[in-house]
């Protein structure tokens, strides 16, 4: 019985993670994707790579936090080591996510804000805050297994 359960957080934890890093790959291939078109010209064609970026962007960070962090605090019996990790980076995966949402908005949401002498800028931030987030996220993942 005790084996059967075990077998069956293997199974989640794989599947979370594989969820998270497909996300992550997708986002990540926006991301190169937006960042082929500089020098930035606003125009209908690179306000929808953009479009896409921030929506891939925001459903990759959500996944850390309503599924893999989610599951870990569900599963009270993962060993202390990978709690303590996953304590620690959370505050500055909190941090880290809102720096990427206020992105979001910004761009999202806002065509005025959408001007491409600022936005090669600000694209260079959210790819630190991404490498950043990689790092604390893989250090969590890591721990797991």
């Amino acid at each position: 019985m005790a084996e059967t359960i075990v077998k069956e957080h293997q199974v989640q934890s794989h599947t979370i993670i594989d969820s998270l890093v497909d996300s992550r790959s997708k986002m990540l291939t926006r991301y190169k994707e937006l960042m082929s078109y500089t020098p930035f010209y606003m125009d209908d064609t690179l306000q929808e790579v953009l479009e896409d970026f921030c929506e891939s962007l925001v459903d990759y960070t959500a996944k850390a936090h309503f599924n893999l962090y989610s599951y870990l605090d569900e599963q009270k019996e993962c060993h202390q080591s990978v709690l303590l990790i996953a304590d620690n980076v959370y505050p500055q995966l909190v941090d880290n996510t809102q720096k990427i949402l206020d992105f979001h908005d910004s761009y999202n949401n806002d065509t005025a804000a959408m001007q491409s002498k600022h936005l090669e800028a600000c694209l260079n931030s959210i790819g630190e805050l991404l490498a950043e987030r990689i790092s604390l996220e893989d250090s969590v993942m890591d721990a797991l297994f």
